[in-house]
């Protein structure tokens, strides 16, 4: 997860404890709402980040910020992939790695997936994650590892079908979502042979979006 400071690490012992008590009520949060639900209460939250109920508030002073927050840095490591995968990885190998590290990020944060599109105000952090998916894509077609008809739309449905089975499974078999990447990378890849359906489109996209809560205009990346 990334280290959610807001550039305060720098200054006194005060500030950077409360930067560690941030980063680990944030960590202990994720891991609630993916083993208990997102209703979990916020005192075994703070029970299992080692941090009083007060001190909790203190960061968040209510549920729905610290949801935000959790929500917020999901984002933010998922774009962190794409950058990585942009970076690190041979352009015809680099959407693969970012799809397995998104659907390990989902597994980490199963518990509040149907939070990732309910406001705007995360909006610049999704319009970097779809021109990171757009970078990824564009080297997958010209290194010729994924058929020349994979579009980015067809990459956010992608990660839907990811969090279903991660959702679906995760109680029953925790790394069955696994073998589900392996089987959409095998589908996408330029030996495959073409659906013969066309892909959804830019308003298409939207709408699905819009039917599962989010606001209309909301940027679609991820999910």
């Amino acid at each position: 997860m990334t280290d959610p400071v807001d550039g305060r690490t720098g200054g006194t012992g005060l500030r950077r404890d409360a930067a560690r008590n941030r980063l680990r009520i944030l960590r202990a949060a994720a891991r609630s709402f993916g083993e208990d639900g997102i209703d979990v209460g916020v005192e075994s939250i703070a029970q299992r980040a080692g941090v009083g109920v007060g001190t909790l508030y203190r960061r968040f002073p209510t549920k729905e910020a610290l949801i935000e927050a959790v929500v917020h840095e999901l984002l933010c490591d998922v774009r962190d992939a794409a950058s990585a995968a942009l970076a690190d990885e041979p352009p015809g190998e680099g959407f693969a790695a970012f799809l397995r590290s998104v659907a390990g990020l989902q597994v980490e944060h199963r518990g509040c997936l149907g939070r990732l599109w309910i406001d705007r105000v995360h909006d610049p952090i999704r319009e970097e994650i779809e021109a990171g998916i757009r970078a990824l894509l564009d080297g997958a077609r010209a290194a010729g590892t994924v058929r020349p008809d994979i579009v980015y739309e067809d990459a956010v449905v992608l990660l839907w079908s990811i969090r279903g089975v991660i959702e679906s499974t995760a109680a029953v078999a925790p790394d069955a979502w696994r073998r589900h990447v392996a089987m959409l990378l095998a589908a996408v890849g330029p030996d495959a042979p073409a659906p013969g359906f066309a892909p959804l489109d830019a308003g298409q996209l939207q709408a699905a979006l819009a039917a599962r809560g989010t606001p209309p205009g909301a940027r679609p990346a991820s999910a």
